[in-house]
């Protein structure tokens, strides 16, 4: 079986989807020992490969192969991967290159509907090539699989399409050595207390409203002497201005993006790990905290309760929602490191699966 796959979130820097498909291709590895597998990449292709039977295939345009992702896949990757003779194409990003089912079957992963939810907060030609084609390429996928129960059910209420499968995120292998962990921190210029962000400056990461309720608290006369320390890279638009104007308070540290090594220390150390995200499909970065046995105050919806589970704090992801939810964390002992009862095997197992009944479909 000959399995193409959407790469185009594997770069350098990767974050949520990058990640999330970054995490099953070892285990796709493992439970396909017969297949071969080629990635197709925008430019560079930031992965080991699992095995021999991997190979990658970049497009090398100086211009073609910037074109924002929804363009790129239905124009590009198509002009890549119709001629090679696939058995299957997984649709790692969702949206299915333009005319491929009708010479390969085609697996998607939805991993949220950002462009129904929250359209605002997508970069224009994003927006309109999710808005564009998102139904129309999940409706015509032969299988689809979603990331948790919160995004089957909303799949299945906004578009009548019922998830063949759900694949969870699991943890990433942080690697955490206490014993340099206090070096790290001090390397990065933070002291202790602090509160951690992670993920990227958009819109959608609500960062504006983690600032105004660590201020309200310190107006209060609370957390005086807490950094905020707030890990990632910057918005698609640099859209969170108060954000940036903010950085000169000496109690907010900005990283930019960090190492796995450096996260891990981070996680390991901060009060609490605050992600008042206005929507996700899941929330890898919650799970990531609480395998390191942080505090978390996230938003109160469904998707971030099946990554929160009991031991996180819900909030409205509102300043005033933000900071009482802080203060009833902070008042609780900090929770012990949880084991997931998934991980990236059982994703691997579930691909798999779906992988092969889409090859003897047609």
């Amino acid at each position: 079986m000959k399995i193409g796959i959407d790469a185009s979130r594997l770069k350098a820097g990767m974050t949520g989807v990058g990640r999330y498909t970054e995490g099953i291709l070892a285990p796709l590895d493992r439970e396909l020992p017969d297949a071969t597998f080629v990635l197709y990449a925008r430019r560079q292709c930031s992965v080991v490969l699992p095995s021999s039977r991997w190979s990658v295939r970049s497009d090398l345009h100086p211009i073609l192969s910037r074109l924002p992702t929804p363009q790129w896949i239905h124009y590009r990757l198509m002009s890549m991967a119709k001629s090679d003779g696939l058995d299957v194409f997984w649709a790692a990003n969702t949206l299915v290159p333009r005319g491929l089912e009708a010479s390969a079957p085609c697996v998607t992963t939805v991993h949220d509907l950002i462009h129904l939810f929250v359209p605002e907060t997508l970069p224009p030609l994003t927006r309109l090539g999710y808005g564009r084609w998102f139904d129309a390429d999940v409706r015509r996928a032969d299988k689809v699989v979603v990331i948790s129960q919160g995004t089957a059910e909303r799949l299945r209420d906004r578009l009548g399409r019922h998830a063949d499968g759900i694949a969870y995120p699991a943890v990433p292998v942080l690697p955490l050595d206490r014993g340099t962990a206090a070096e790290t921190l001090s390397k990065l210029g933070v002291r202790r207390p602090f509160l951690l962000t992670v993920g990227t400056r958009a819109p959608r990461k609500n960062l504006v409203s983690v600032v105004a309720a660590v201020k309200l608290l310190k107006a209060r006369g609370q957390l005086l002497d807490y950094q905020l320390v707030m890990a990632g890279g910057e918005a698609w638009n640099r859209s969170n201005r108060s954000v940036e104007q903010d950085n000169g308070s000496d109690w907010i540290k900005p990283l930019g993006h960090v190492s796995d090594e450096m996260l891990a220390a981070l996680y390991s150390h901060a009060e609490a790990f605050l992600f008042p995200s206005l929507y996700e499909g899941y929330g890898m970065p919650v799970i990531e905290a609480r395998a390191l046995g942080c505090r978390v105050i996230t938003s109160d919806s469904p998707e971030l309760r099946e990554a929160g589970g009991a031991t996180t704090t819900y909030v409205a992801p509102t300043p005033q929602g933000i900071a009482a939810g802080l203060e009833l964390a902070l008042a609780k002992p900090a929770p012990v490191p949880v084991k997931l009862d998934h991980d990236w095997d059982d994703a691997g197992k579930v691909m798999a699966r779906l992988f092969r009944e889409a090859a003897s479909s047609r």
